[in-house]
């Protein structure tokens, strides 16, 4: 539940009616009219009261310095009207010191305000008799003692509170530009590598077969539009929008199609295999199980032999969806990744945070095998609309 805002000029108004307020308060329950000095009216009284009320107005710019005042304030007032000690504005202004300022200070201004609590004790004992003195220091000595502690008390948990909302804001900040990274990434490297696959088949073709070069510098045209067209998306996402959610703009599994052609475009043997009938998932799981399996491709093609085939399996059961991602072999010359980089990392975060798992490592031929499971809708909490992801290839069981 999200705390009340008001608008900016609305703020300062309010808490300037709270604090008139508090200190009609406060004059009712302590000014004890009859002990008005003689020599002074008592419409000077009201104003001298200002005096503790006023500085409260920069207690966020100098809290300690505000409580020192309004103690003293306080103080004066009661030499000046026996029996008139103001005690809730500078209650107001611990709270502000020990909500504002390092511990140390707030401890001196504790120390501030408890000194007002016996001044206020030391005002009421001239009302009291000798054998009343001990229950009206006991009584009124506690109470203020208690009312001191609580306002420092909650300066300090107002001090936490507001530390601790710093640090889930410095988190969530960090999350989504890691979010906004592996977005970058899964874009940039996927349709970067398959442009250059193609570019490079173009190059090859150029002279012996200038057709098939032509159809492949069309699908490098028609990739850098997809990968412009992904960016703007992503980028749309970080603009508030009154249409609702990222729901409409996430990639799924219906689109995995679509990216097993852009591979095969680019010369790569894909074989995809689906078993069991698919059951619903989260949409933020099946915006991850994609990327998974387009990282997954991005770094076969990198890496893997092309003349071998890349093999993508799509388990569904009812617990979720288990696939993997495998490649024979590697190009020469070249690496493979060792399951530190930032793609793979990527991927078992995306996995992670849906409540899924993924391995990723090397196999006895030198080809790479990724392995993620992603939970059903029911099996983890989800952010969104559930929905079924019902495959436009062959029938479940079946190869594309």
């Amino acid at each position: 539940m999200r705390p009340l805002r008001f608008p900016a000029g609305v703020t300062p108004a309010l808490e300037m009616l709270g604090l008139v307020l508090l200190y009609a308060l406060d004059l009712a329950v302590s000014w004890d009219y009859s002990a008005t000095p003689a020599w002074l009216d008592p419409r000077a009284v009201p104003l001298l009261g200002l005096a503790v009320y006023v500085p409260l107005l920069w207690r966020r710019k100098r809290p300690l310095l505000v409580l020192a005042l309004s103690v003293l304030a306080s103080i004066g007032v009661s030499l000046l009207v026996p029996h008139t000690v103001l005690m809730l504005g500078p209650f107001v202004a611990l709270y502000s010191a020990a909500r504002y300022t390092k511990l140390r200070p707030a401890y001196a201004g504790l120390g501030m305000a408890l000194v007002l609590v016996v001044v206020n004790v030391l005002a009421q004992l001239e009302l009291v008799g000798p054998q009343d003195a001990g229950q009206l220091i006991l009584v009124s000595g506690l109470l203020g003692t208690m009312m001191t502690v609580a306002a420092f008390a909650a300066g300090r948990w107002g001090r936490s509170a507001a530390r601790q909302r710093r640090i889930q804001a410095q988190l969530a900040a960090a999350d989504e530009r890691s979010r906004i990274a592996r977005e970058l990434h899964d874009v940039v490297a996927h349709s970067v590598s398959l442009m250059l696959l193609q570019a490079a088949g173009a190059a090859r073709l150029l002279q012996s077969d200038p057709e098939r070069a032509r159809t492949a510098l069309g699908h490098v045209d028609e990739l850098g539009g997809q990968a412009i067209a992904e960016l703007r998306r992503m980028l749309g996402l970080l603009v508030p929008s009154d249409s609702g959610g990222t729901e409409a703009a996430a990639r799924r599994l219906e689109e995995l199609p679509d990216l097993l052609r852009q591979l095969r475009a680019a010369g790569r043997d894909v074989v995809l295999e689906v078993d069991g009938e698919p059951a619903a998932l989260p949409d933020d799981a099946g915006a991850a199980a994609f990327r998974v399996v387009q990282e997954a491709l991005t770094n076969a093609a990198k890496y893997a032999d092309p003349q071998g085939p890349v093999e993508v399996r799509l388990n569904w059961s009812d617990a979720g969806l288990g696939l993997t991602v495998r490649s024979h072999g590697s190009r020469a010359g070249t690496g493979r990744p060792a399951g530190t980089g930032h793609g793979i990392g990527g991927m078992r975060q995306r996995a992670a945070s849906v409540g899924g798992t993924l391995e990723a490592g090397t196999t006895p031929d030198g080809g790479f095998l990724v392995s993620a499971s992603f939970p059903a809708a029911g099996r983890a909490s989800a952010r969104g609309r559930r929905h079924h992801w019902r495959p436009r290839l062959a029938r479940a069981g079946g190869r594309s």
